[in-house]
């Protein structure tokens, strides 16, 4: 029998609030996107103003960190250092934008979060999803 763990609504809820939260203090119109596990959308939100193709990278985003259980700039670097490329992959959701992170509890991957429409604000932005739900950043070990 095979057992896992993932993000729930709850969860989800709170990553979005926390979005919210810290676009507004930037005064931006962003879009937001939690996923589980296995990277399947459990919800988004688009603020007011924000473009709808935002949402869409933004679903990308968490899917890809879900997916690829790795932030979307370390996926990025990743590929980057093995001359990769992304059609190589064989799925045209994934995506090596800014903005993408892993959520993980207890050392197990539980699912990704995405943001957009900050610009370079993205990564703060994100991290503060992760923070509202009460999980910390999972680092990359390798960052120079």
């Amino acid at each position: 029998m095979l057992h896992f763990e993932s993000l729930g609504l709850a969860d989800a809820e709170k990553a979005i609030a926390g979005g919210i939260a810290a676009a507004r203090a930037l005064n931006k119109a962003m879009a937001f996107a939690v996923a589980d596990h296995s990277g399947e959308m459990i919800a988004t939100a688009r603020m007011d103003g924000a473009h709808p193709r935002i949402l869409r990278h933004s679903i990308r985003k968490a899917y890809t960190a879900a997916q690829m259980c790795r932030h979307t700039l370390h996926f990025k670097r990743d590929l980057e250092e093995r001359g990769g490329a992304l059609d190589q992959w064989g799925d045209d959701r994934l995506t090596t934008l800014p903005g993408g992170l892993v959520v993980q509890s207890g050392g197990v991957f539980v699912g990704g979060v995405g943001v957009g429409g900050g610009g370079p604000d993205d990564e703060a932005v994100v991290r503060a999803m992760v923070k509202a739900m009460g999980f910390s950043v999972m680092e990359d070990k390798r960052a120079r």
